[in-house]
């Protein structure tokens, strides 16, 4: 596979993953949160990959890292191309996305898809693309991220039993059905 933009210092041995814009909707800050619980509390050996560009919130997030105390185990390689994309997406062990809000929700899929199991919101539009096929969690509670990081990574079944739902889930969303309700979505934007 392609390189990727992280340092060799930084080789990625195991890591939870965050993809999309570093924004303060996107709950960067909780799973910072989180990380440093999972850290603190489990000795968890895990980096931290948030890929993407910074968006709202930036200084915030920004000061977030700089000041935790793992932040050496935060790896931001910026913008990344669809092929690095789906490479961390299948290297990592667990896809967080317990974000505030979101029109669709297409990254919950895409993680599905090469069998990551996930963890997400139980608000905005999240439970109803991700049914019962991911972990949901209030995004606003860090510990409860943090623990449905935990049960994954050191329970087989349960991480395996979610990755195989996560693979049926992805069957209910036909390209077509998909395409079709991403263009509801942009279209109700416009309005």
């Amino acid at each position: 596979s392609k390189a990727l933009k992280i340092p060799q210092s930084q080789a990625l041995a195991k890591f939870l993953l965050f993809v999309g814009r570093l924004e303060e909707r996107k709950n960067i800050c909780g799973i910072i949160e989180a990380f440093e619980i999972l850290k603190s509390k489990y000795n968890l050996s895990h980096k931290l990959v948030l890929a993407g560009k910074f968006g709202f919130g930036r200084e915030k997030i920004k000061n977030k890292i700089n000041r935790s105390k793992y932040k050496n185990d935060i790896i931001l390689p910026g913008y990344i191309s669809d092929e690095e994309k789906f490479y961390l997406l299948k290297s990592a062990d667990v896809f967080l996305f317990p974000t505030f809000y979101e029109g669709f929700g297409l990254p919950i899929l895409e993680a599905q898809s090469v069998g990551t199991p996930v963890i997400t919101s139980n608000i905005s539009s999240m439970p109803e693309v991700a049914g019962e096929s991911a972990v949901l969690v209030d995004p606003k509670d860090a510990n409860a991220i943090a623990e449905a990081v935990h049960k994954l990574i050191s329970d087989e079944s349960y991480k395996n039993d979610i990755i195989e739902k996560g693979y049926q889930n992805i069957k209910r969303f036909s390209w077509e059905k998909c395409a079709r309700e991403v263009s509801t979505v942009i279209l109700s934007r416009g309005r």
